[in-house]
């Protein structure tokens, strides 16, 4: 269960009377009056917002009943009262403004000035949470979260958290991460998902929620940070938080196979890679000419690539070696032999297969990865063999399906 915390509008009743003005741009202003009186209490002068929003509010706008109670509950423009306050809540709340009714809430909550009522605050911060007041959605999942008021039920405790952290709500936003690092409230834990929540909620440089992301960091899969920090920055309000992460786009193959076949030379920078798991064996195709993905699909499954397409021959070097000798770490001291199968384009009497010997016809000068499904296996084989020499690159990445024959490594 996602632990509660204290209720988040009591933070902004600590701030400066500023806190008065918050909305101020998004304030209906279709009454005269109301404009030049939230415009005052910006400036601090309470003075004049009593004098402009005291009429208005005892007319019955709850705009103006909302601002005209805050001034009494703080004592600006008013001698300072809680009950007098809350008497003017009560008014903009029955017309429907979302905060007195999130304000009424928190009171009920807290029991400050009022009796405490738990379930008279799940009633106000319902009707708030209703007309998106973010507050208030993220109020309304701290009670479904603690069971007050309410029956306890984590799934709609995180689902209000999910609107209010769409609206920017930095808390919710947080609430979001704690759930996917601990997988809880019906989510499955994700490091990853919990790191992307957690760099959303810090963006205002809170210390508490940067903590949080850094700390995070240092669980996340390597090859899963890109996409984390990717769902970070692209999340803008108005937008649910992310939920799953993109997929990493697959990690290309990178190789080249170089020098002669019989004293004809050949070029080759493409490749496909096999990989038969009972021997921890593996076998490269190098050719000239593009791979199709059909072909490298079927490479993958038979370790062994066509010397002709189309009816056409064409160059290719295949190799099959045992990286570790037989083990999952690959070495370059552990490749006692390499198959080695070649065929040239324009010269079919060019090809050989044969098996090289370590020393004598080859030397691996760097060999690193692990020989295992999804493993990634780089390394440099240069030798030669008569008239044919060779120098192959690779930097690949080993399927996940294992094919169906290949090297005898033991």
């Amino acid at each position: 269960m996602i632990a509660a915390r204290a209720l988040a509008a009591r933070m902004a009743r600590l701030a400066a009377w500023a806190a008065l003005a918050i909305g101020l741009l998004h304030a209906a202003s279709a009454v005269a009056g109301l404009e030049e009186g939230l415009s005052a209490l910006a400036r601090r002068d309470y003075e004049a917002a009593r004098k402009e929003l005291l009429p208005l509010a005892e007319r019955g706008n709850p705009e103006a009943q909302y601002r005209i109670g805050r001034m009494h509950e703080f004592g600006a423009g008013f001698p300072a009262s809680k009950a007098q306050g809350i008497e003017w809540y009560r008014k903009a709340a029955t017309g429907g403004n979302s905060s007195a009714q999130q304000e009424l809430g928190v009171l009920y909550s807290n029991g400050d000035g009022v009796p405490k009522d738990e379930a008279q605050a799940v009633t106000w911060f319902q009707k708030a949470a209703a007309q998106d007041n973010a507050t208030a959605q993220f109020n309304l999942g701290l009670m479904f979260a603690k069971g007050a008021g309410v029956k306890r039920d984590a799934a709609q405790a995180l689902s209000w958290f999910r609107k209010a952290a769409a609206q920017g709500f930095p808390p919710a936003q947080l609430k979001l991460g704690v759930a996917y690092e601990h997988g809880e409230a019906g989510v499955a834990k994700d490091p990853a998902l919990a790191y992307a929540n957690y760099a959303i909620a810090a963006r205002g440089g809170n210390a508490e929620y940067v903590a949080a992301r850094d700390r995070m960091a240092g669980q996340v899969a390597p090859a899963e940070m890109p996409q984390a920090r990717a769902a970070a920055e692209a999340w803008q309000p108005g937008q649910p938080l992310p939920t799953r992460l993109a997929a990493a786009s697959p990690r290309e193959n990178r190789c080249s196979a170089s020098g002669q076949l019989e004293g004809a030379r050949f070029n080759a920078t493409h490749c496909a890679v096999s990989f038969l798991a009972g021997q921890n064996s593996v076998a490269i195709w190098f050719s000239e000419a593009p791979i199709a993905p059909q072909e490298a699909e079927d490479f993958q499954m038979s370790s062994y690539a066509q010397a002709s397409k189309g009816g056409k021959p064409r160059t290719l070097v295949q190799i099959m070696l045992c990286p570790g000798g037989g083990k999952p770490a690959a070495a370059p001291g552990a490749v006692k032999s390499i198959d080695f199968n070649t065929n040239h384009a324009s010269a079919p009497l060019a090809g050989m297969q044969t098996v090289l010997d370590a020393g004598k016809d080859y030397k691996v000068e760097r060999l690193a990865g692990e020989v295992k499904p999804g493993g990634n296996l780089s390394g440099r084989i240069t030798g030669s063999r008569g008239k044919t020499s060779f120098a192959l690159e690779f930097d690949v990445t080993l399927p996940a399906k294992e094919a169906a024959a290949g090297m005898s490594c033991k």
